[in-house]
């Protein structure tokens, strides 16, 4: 087992930037033999795997009791959903994503509880999707269900972007999947079926917006990423 008082003179010394070389260095100069200190860094790697592995099952624990939160309000909703007129059921979805990303936020930059702060503007993106669907279908508006998820995609990106969340990166990425590869799809079907040009112009345009953030943000998470976008 590692010596603590090396253990901590290794952690002084690296939170100071102090490269491992020269720490090697300077102890072996004092007497420290190569193994010993080698297990001092070894030591100081555990502990470090031990608290990601903490924080990693945290993370997914909340994006979880994030979605099951979720759940549980929209089947409440759902179950009363009838019975509302139009002006409450926009003011139920618009009230419910505010809500969520406001809490959030305060959470995260008040109260600096991240992980609670960042699940709730996880669960905010997934309101804000499903209010995009709910409202088309309320308002009848013709189907063409993957400029929803195109929509969806563009709002995630801006809430990912402004407030450095990564997992909501994540959600946006795999949204704008979904309709870059269902797009085609339905437009193939739009023109067999004779709908208007202007309606296929909407949703090419809205394909190739797609396409380009889906990449374009995929690109710039990649070079941008931080320890601080990381936690969760």
């Amino acid at each position: 087992m590692a010596d603590q008082k090396l253990i901590e003179y290794i952690q002084s010394s690296l939170a100071k930037g102090i490269s491992e070389n020269e720490i090697y260095k300077e102890l072996i100069n004092t007497g420290w033999t190569i193994n010993v200190i080698k297990e001092g860094f070894n030591a100081i790697q555990r502990v470090e795997d031990k608290e990601h592995t903490q924080q990693k099952t945290i993370r997914i624990i909340a994006i979880f009791g994030a979605i099951l939160i979720g759940a549980g309000i929209f089947s409440f909703i759902a179950a009363n959903w009838q019975g509302l007129g139009r002006v409450e059921k926009i003011a139920i979805l618009i009230l419910a994503m505010l809500g969520f990303y406001a809490g959030g936020w305060f959470l995260k930059e008040k109260k600096h509880y991240d992980k609670t702060g960042n699940a709730l503007i996880f669960l905010g993106s997934l309101v804000y999707g499903a209010s995009i669907f709910l409202i088309a279908q309320m308002f009848h508006v013709r189907e063409n269900w993957p400029d929803g998820f195109i929509l969806w995609m563009i709002g995630a990106v801006a809430v990912g972007f402004a407030l450095e969340l990564y997992p909501v990166f994540y959600l946006a990425i795999v949204v704008g999947f979904v309709a870059v590869i269902s797009q085609p799809v339905c437009l193939f079907f739009a023109i067999e079926e004779g709908i208007n040009d202007c309606f296929i112009g909407t949703s090419v345009f809205l394909l190739l917006a797609a396409t380009a953030i889906t990449f374009i943000s995929g690109w710039i998470i990649r070079k941008r990423i931080t320890p601080k976008m990381e936690q969760f």
